[in-house]
């Protein structure tokens, strides 16, 4: 399936009639990451992909927190222009948290969320864990790190989503400038600032992005936000690993966040 470029790296699949999901990626990948899903979604949903700075379309721009949300503020405006509906924003590890911040920050373009792989502290060990396989990248240079996850990617994951993660290549730095500038906020006190309806989705093996979840549920729903905590079989990459599974879980969570919607709007 060939999508519509909206902008420099912003894509769509699918009708403008159909509901509006935008995808956030996660770190050193890019957008081409969900078209697996892409093909999968559409032409049920309207799909839209950004990418981050300093990955894909984007990665001569550096990273930083505020450029990132601007990233996502842009395609789920121009969702919500496009079907005149808010979309569900889902979001994976780099692309979970840059979406909580986006969604904190701006609630009133989002009908739901959907956080995958992102219910860890960024101010703990598995941040200083990134950050030292960040400077191991640096030491090893671009060419040989990006041989290295490219053999990775094909002996880990199917052939379609392999091809797709490939297809938008490895961005080195953004591991690097990534994790800096997440260890530098606090995203579960973010999490209490919600006010839509958000489900975390976490795979069983995820033990590291785990480590927190039962912490981000409780702050959201601390202001009467509706929020669900999911766990499904496969780890940290399940949405590569398992294309076919994780967009039915998303079409799950469409289906149940639009009723807490629906729920909310009415007790409104």
């Amino acid at each position: 399936m060939t999508g519509r470029q909206i902008a420099p790296g912003l894509t769509a699949f699918g009708p403008d009639t159909a509901p509006p999901l935008v995808l956030v990626h996660g770190i050193r990948l890019s957008a081409t990451m969900w078209r697996p899903h892409a093909r999968r979604l559409a032409p049920d949903f309207r799909v839209s992909t950004p990418d981050l700075p300093c990955h894909g379309a984007l990665a001569a721009r550096p990273f930083t927190l505020d450029a990132a949300v601007d990233a996502v503020r842009l395609a789920v405006r121009e969702a919500r222009a496009a079907t005149g509906r808010r979309p569900l924003l889902a979001g994976l590890s780099l692309g979970g948290f840059t979406s909580l911040a986006h969604t904190v920050r701006h609630p009133e373009d989002v009908g739901a969320l959907l956080l995958h792989g992102c219910t860890a502290r960024t101010t703990g060990p598995l941040a200083a864990a990134y950050a030292t396989a960040g400077r191991v990248g640096d030491l090893l240079g671009p060419e040989r790190s990006a041989r290295f996850q490219a053999r990775a990617m094909r002996r880990m994951l199917p052939p379609e989503s392999a091809e797709a993660v490939l297809s938008g290549g490895f961005h080195l730095p953004a591991l690097t400038q990534g994790v800096a500038e997440l260890r530098r906020h606090d995203f579960l006190a973010m999490a209490a600032g919600l006010t839509v309806p958000t489900l975390y989705l976490n795979g069983r093996t995820d033990l590291p992005f785990r480590a927190d979840e039962r912490r981000f549920l409780a702050a959201t729903r601390t202001a009467g936000t509706p929020a669900r905590l999911f766990h499904t079989r496969g780890g940290h990459l399940l949405s590569l690993t398992d294309p076919d599974r994780f967009t039915t879980l998303v079409r799950r969570a469409h289906h149940l966040l639009t009723a807490d919607n629906h729920r909310g709007n009415k007790g409104n």
